[in-house]
């Protein structure tokens, strides 16, 4: 009976462990359009522009503004050492013209690695949905808009929803609160307030006002509602749909440095904690270290033992324990010590 229990034991382990040679990488899925002065010279050029991009993308996860900078000074033979894999999902080529729809995976621990040798401040990724009331009015004494249809900004949010990283950016819709003026968004009071909040099942909530600065550029204000606190910035350009679209972007980026900021990595020096997790199959417990793995602190995971429905596995992590465990709040579990080990449950 002992060597039939080992024997399940160890095809239990030997199963985890080939399932989590399977856990994704960082991805991103970058379409391309490029016209050159024929099909190779445009295939090139596409090819160095999606990755670009993504590399942008997946580094947005784990760094701020700051790091993006960095990386986009690279070259793009340079920024090639940080792509591990390209997969074309659709592609048309003519004699001048390259489209395609690319799943780009890239070496995020080599990405890491490089930031933190600059000195870029490194945060650990944690997943948002941020709800945007785009206040817009011609000059900033002007009326305020909000829901009226010649509010440019807010039509640009909802044409152009952003993504940073694994926050999301995403407008108000009328149908959700129809009754909420610019001024209430301008300067809620607490019933209001406390609707938001709802709407975005507690997570943050701005106030983006924008208004024309001259004949060449907008300038934003960022108002975040629980905290007060806003931030004012300009963006140049011509009046037209694109300056929005511009605008709306770097508001993005804003936010999702001002939410980063809540979780930068202050120390880089690896600590480890063993943890228990109480699972109903295996394959409950592969999507739980999938999402522990996923995070910008998390170095390495190593299962210890499995058996009657339990899995002893130790983290191997940067920075402080109260920003991962954050971070693992943000995917719904959380770690809990108990004096000689944590526990981790399902939130």
């Amino acid at each position: 009976m002992r060597l039939l229990i080992l024997s399940l034991f160890l095809t239990a382990a030997v199963f985890v462990s080939a399932l989590r040679a399977a856990l994704p990488s960082y991805s991103a899925d970058i379409s391309v359009d490029v016209t050159a002065e024929n099909a190779a010279a445009a295939r090139e050029r596409a090819m160095q522009q999606a990755n670009r991009q993504a590399v942008s993308a997946i580094a947005a996860n784990f760094t701020t503004r700051e790091g993006l900078l960095v990386l986009n000074k690279l070259t793009d033979d340079q920024l090639l050492n940080f792509i591990k894999e390209t997969t074309v999902l659709e592609e048309k080529t003519s004699n001048f013209r390259y489209l395609a729809k690319l799943r780009i995976t890239a070496n995020d621990q080599l990405l890491r690695q490089y930031l933190q040798e600059k000195n870029v401040p490194l945060v650990v990724a944690s997943s948002a949905d941020v709800l945007i009331i785009p206040v817009f009015h011609e000059t900033e004494e002007s009326q305020t808009l909000l829901w009226e249809e010649n509010n440019f900004w807010r039509l640009a949010w909802e044409q152009f929803p952003q993504t940073v990283g694994s926050i999301r950016l995403f407008a108000l819709a009328e149908s959700n609160l129809p009754s909420l003026t610019a001024e209430q968004a301008l300067d809620p009071d607490m019933p209001v307030l406390r609707q938001l909040n709802a709407i975005n099942g507690g997570n943050d909530v701005y106030t983006a006002e924008a208004w024309y600065n001259g004949e060449q550029g907008l300038t934003v204000r960022i108002i975040n509602l629980q905290t007060g606190k806003n931030d004012t910035f300009n963006i140049d350009g011509l009046r037209s749909s694109e300056l929005f679209h511009k605008a709306v972007e770097e508001t993005a980026l804003h936010i999702s440095d001002e939410l980063k900021g809540r979780s930068i990595v202050s120390s880089t020096e690896t600590r480890t904690i063993t943890a228990l997790y109480k699972f109903s199959t295996l394959s409950s417990w592969l999507k739980v270290e999938e999402k522990i793995a996923a995070l910008t602190a998390v170095e390495g995971i190593r299962i210890n033992a499995i058996g009657n429905g339990r899995i002893q596995f130790q983290i191997d992590y940067i920075g402080d324990f109260e920003t991962l465990n954050k971070a693992l709040e943000n995917q719904r579990l959380q770690l809990t010590d108990t004096g000689n080990y944590y526990t981790l449950v399902n939130m």
